[in-house]
Formats: structure tokens, sequence, C-alpha cells
């Protein structure tokens, strides 16, 4: 579910969705291409990767015509290193878990008063639940923000529920602050956070806690796909999810 327009500034929003674009395509691409993609107006989008070029974000094959990004951006995240644990052990915690379930696993964590799915590994079944990395799901409505909030204190998931109510005009998304404290009650005494037909009709969702003491915020593990699948084989994929997590934690 996206966040509400308002909330994002139109030309910033675009400079990161052309470096996704360059994620995901992992090669140059031409202004054409870059419109076409992401539907952008021809003299917007110019202007923009004119505008990336010169801050240095990008480069400019004039022959081929094709824009690509720079070191600069590749060097932008360095720093964080020493806070976000390798990628390499959560690639492995990933395939560990779709292996064993067959289910799409996702990598989250919280961004401000929402959800942000950080990596997501498609399922191996034939009907399989299918995201895209980057997507924004509300944080008080999904499993994986009931699991992200079950780290915080009450005071300080009371603060942002209300922070939350005062800035949705959409009336699905404002909190019952005491459903929720419930809720999230019921992560911390189990472990984990269930929810079926909760964030999207039909499907279910299991999510583990990754505290860190180095982090600035936990992440949190998913299992995603259908209800009709996840939830008679729920106590099987729990014990496969907390046996991966505590090995990845061991590795820490």
């Amino acid at each position: 579910m996206a966040i509400e327009s308002d909330e994002v500034v139109k030309s910033v929003g675009r400079v990161f969705e052309v470096l996704e674009l360059f994620d995901e395509h992992q090669g140059p691409l031409t202004a054409t291409q870059v419109e076409r993609s992401l539907g952008f107006p021809q003299s917007s989008t110019l202007a923009l990767l004119k505008s990336m070029v010169r801050l240095g974000y990008l480069s400019f094959d004039r022959m081929g015509r094709q824009y690509l990004p720079t070191l600069r951006v590749a060097t932008l995240g360095r720093w964080l290193e020493r806070s976000f644990q390798s990628e390499g052990r959560l690639r492995a915690l990933l395939d560990e878990v779709r292996q064993a379930t067959g289910e799409t696993v996702c990598i989250s964590c919280q961004n401000d008063l929402h959800m942000q799915l950080l990596q997501v590994e498609l399922g191996i079944h034939p009907l399989i639940f299918s995201i895209p990395r980057g997507m924004i799901i509300p944080l008080f409505q999904s499993a994986i923000g009931l699991t992200a909030l079950s780290g915080l204190s009450d005071a300080e998931i009371t603060r942002m529920a209300q922070r939350l109510n005062r800035r949705t005009r959409k009336r699905e998304l404002k909190v019952n602050l005491e459903l929720a404290l419930k809720q999230i009650d019921k992560v911390r005494t189990r472990g984990y956070c269930v929810g079926y037909d909760m964030s999207v009709k039909g499907i279910g969702a299991i999510a583990f806690l990754i505290p860190s003491e180095d982090r600035a915020q936990p992440i949190v593990l998913s299992v995603a796909g259908p209800t009709d699948r996840i939830a008679p084989n729920e106590a099987e994929i729990v014990a496969h999810a907390q046996s991966a997590v505590e090995k990845y934690l061991r590795r820490g």
C-alpha cells in the first residue's frame, strides 16, 4: 500500500524511483527507457536525469545516450555497514527460510510510521505472493508492523499511534490504540506475529523480530503466502524460521 501522496515531494520521490530502476536493471539506461519504465513526462525525465548528472550521481555516455549511476551512489550507504549486518548473512537467512517453507520471504524495517520491504525472495510454489522490494506497508495494520512495534515500549507505541492518527486522513489507517496494544502484547508473549487477511485479502504472514544491539532499528523477517497454505503449516513455518533466526544471530 502506497503512502499518502502529500507525504512525498514529487521530485524527491522521482529521484529515488530512478535509482531503484537502475538497481533493478543493473545496467545503463537511456532517457527514453527511464521515461517509459516509470511513466514520467519526457521533459521532466530529461531535466531530472541532467540534474542528477550535474550533482554527480549519474554519468552520461554521449555516444550511447545512456545514463548510469556513479560510484558516489555506491558509497552513500557504506557508513551503514556497521549497523546493518552483512548483506550475505541476510541473504543466507532469506534463502534458508525460503527453501524450508517454499513461501515468499522478506526482510523489512520501520520507516517512520510505515514498514518498508528491504529484501524480498519470492517463493518456489506455483502460486506465490509476489511483492516488490521497497514497498511501503502500514505500521499498525500489518503483521510485520506489529512485530516491529513489539520491541518498543507501550509509551513509544502510544506516541506513534497518536502521531499517525493526527496525520492520516484515511479512516481505515487510523489506529485503535487499545486493540493495537493487545495485539502487540500477544506478539511479545509468543515471540512472533501471525496475520491472516490483514494487509491483503487471502494472504497470510508470519513475522519475527530480529534484534541487534548495533542496529539503529531492528529488522523483521516475514514469511507470506496464500492463507489456505500458510495457516495449516503455521507451526512448521514458525519452527523453520525460528531455527534460521537463531543460527543467524549466533553468526553475529
